[in-house]
C-alpha cells in the first residue's frame, strides 16, 4: 500500500498530497510525450520532404532518358558536370 494511505474495511483512502504529487508527475508526463510527438512530427516533414526531392530527381532523370531515346538521331544529350 503507498504511504500515506490508509485501508478501512474494503476502503482505501488517499491524501490530497498524494493526488497533488501525482498530477504534477502526470503533466511532467504529458510535456514529456507532446514534445515527442512534436519532435516527430517534424522529422515526418522532413522525411516527406526528402522524398518529394527524390521523387522530383527521379522524374528529371526519367525525362532526359526519355528524351535522349526520342532523339537519338540528333546530337546526343550533354551533361555537364558543375
Amino acid at each position: 500500500m503507498p504511504s500515506g494511505t490508509q485501508q478501512i474495511g474494503d476502503i482505501m483512502t488517499i491524501t490530497k498530497e498524494q493526488i497533488d504529487k501525482k498530477l504534477e508527475e502526470l503533466n511532467s508526463n504529458k510535456l514529456v510525450v507532446q514534445d515527442r510527438i512534436t519532435k516527430a512530427s517534424e522529422t515526418i516533414k522532413q522525411a516527406n520532404a526528402d522524398l518529394n526531392a527524390i521523387a522530383g530527381a527521379i522524374q528529371l532523370c526519367e525525362q532526359l532518358l526519355s528524351e535522349s531515346k526520342e532523339d537519338e538521331g540528333d546530337k546526343p544529350v550533354e551533361i555537364v558536370d558543375e
